[in-house]
This record gives C-alpha cells, structure tokens and sequence, in this order.
C-alpha cells in the first residue's frame, strides 16, 4: 500500500469514527420530538427510564459490549421507544456527572451502538484495563494493535498469525497464559477493539484485521509506539510514517 493510499484509508476510518462522535448529541428536531413525547408522562417516569439506560449501558461496559439501539428500545424503553434521543439524553448527563463516563455513539453498518469511555482514567493503554480482561490478554491486545498498526493499520490474517507464532502464540495451540487465543480474538472483535472484514485479492478470499472504533477512543498512537519502541530496541522517532497515519484516542463531544 502507497503511503497516499495508506493516509486516505486512515483518514477515512478516523473520519468514520469522528462522525459518530459528533452525533453522540441527538439531532434536535428528534430530540424536540422526543421531549414533546416526554411531556405526557411524569417527571418520574422519564428520570426511571434515564436511569435505567444508565445502568443498562453501564453493565454492558463491563462485559466491553456495545450496545444497540434496538437492544435499548427492546430492554430499556419498550413501548417508549420513541422518547429515545430524550433518554439518552438524561442517561449521558448522568453517566458523565456521577460517574465521569462519555457516552460514545458508533454508526455502525449495523446500526447505531453505544459504548463508554471513562474520562477519569489515564490516557493510553491504561484505558484498556477492564474487568473483562486478564493482564495477559491486555499484553495479547496490545501486541495486536501494534502489529496492526505497524503495517498500515491492514493486516492479513494470515501475516498476523505468522508474526504471532514467531512470538509463541499458536492459533491451534491453547496458550499457557491466554489459553484459547481464537476464542480471544473473537471477543476482541465483539467489544470492537479490532475489526475482521472479508476481502478479495490477487491471493483469493481471507480476512484483514483493523483497528476497531473502540481502540480509536481508548487508544493514542504514541502509546502503541513508545511499546514497539521498548520491545525492539528502536527509537520511536524512527518512524514518522507510523504517527501520522491516524491519530488514535478520538476526543468525543459530550
């Protein structure tokens, strides 16, 4: 990939990801829709409904788990679903006053899903200490997102499990430490810290791996450098190209 092609496809994906940032404020006409709605039920009523959907996002963050917009209308609102952007509305300022937490919006070609960003934690790798993961499989994702982004932020799947197997991490072979890698992967994608998509090439069918949006909000670039820097000895100035591919660590608007 020429480092014309590799820029626009990392612009690209930070753009994609910076829109959804920009949406995560409901679109007012919606929003004045919504609140029109709101105004036939009680004041108690909506603020349960804020809460709940605070709590409904907050759980799914533990297991790393986007959430959709189908998923809160389904479980949170039921027959109130059109009093969403009103909902999420209250549940953000919630979220962001008691717990410091930012409620991210993903447009997704999936649809729209939410996930939180803790804003009261250190910037970098420390984002990605959650209760979902082990210090292993922390040390396995880093390791991921490095090789992944090292090589234009588009890896082949099949390049990426040469590299791991050079490291000792066999995709057939349970790891001491990891245990199932496959299995790991699959939930890295799920909570969208790397993203898996299908392609054709002069190679035939296989699968590349990206960063997911969730590693675009967590992550910063100069933090997956200065850890390819300590490992292979090589200072992080080295590598100019690899800074300005994508910027890494997206600052949400709240």
């Amino acid at each position: 990939m020429t480092a014309q092609k590799r820029a626009r496809a990392d612009d690209n994906a930070v753009a994609s990801t910076s829109s959804a940032s920009a949406s995560t404020r409901a679109d007012p006409r919606a929003l004045n829709r919504a609140n029109e709605a709101a105004s036939k039920l009680s004041t108690t009523d909506v603020r349960r409904m804020e809460i709940d959907l605070a709590r409904y996002l907050l759980f799914a963050d533990k297991k790393n788990i986007p959430v959709k917009r189908a998923d809160v209308a389904k479980n949170v609102l039921k027959d109130h679903h059109r009093l969403f952007p009103t909902v999420l509305e209250g549940a953000r300022k919630h979220l962001k006053e008691t717990f410091d937490f930012s409620v991210c919006e993903i447009d997704d070609k999936r649809g729209k899903m939410y996930i939180l960003k803790n804003d009261s934690k250190a910037d970098g790798l420390q984002q990605l200490t959650r209760p979902s993961h082990s210090l292993p499989q922390l040390g396995l994702l880093t390791v991921v997102l490095s090789l992944i982004h090292m090589a234009d932020n588009s890896l082949d799947e099949a390049d990426l499990w040469d590299t791991l197997d050079i490291l000792g991490i066999s995709r057939n072979e349970g790891h001491v430490d990891f245990g199932d890698v496959e299995k790991i992967f699959t939930e890295f994608c799920k909570q969208q810290y790397i993203e898996r998509k299908k392609v054709t090439s002069s190679k035939g069918d296989g699968f590349q791996y990206s960063w997911g949006y969730r590693s675009y909000i967590e992550v910063k670039i100069e933090d997956i450098l200065s850890f390819v820097a300590n490992v292979t000895n090589i200072n992080v100035n080295a590598w100019k190209a690899q800074h300005s591919t994508h910027t890494g660590a997206l600052n949400f608007n709240n």
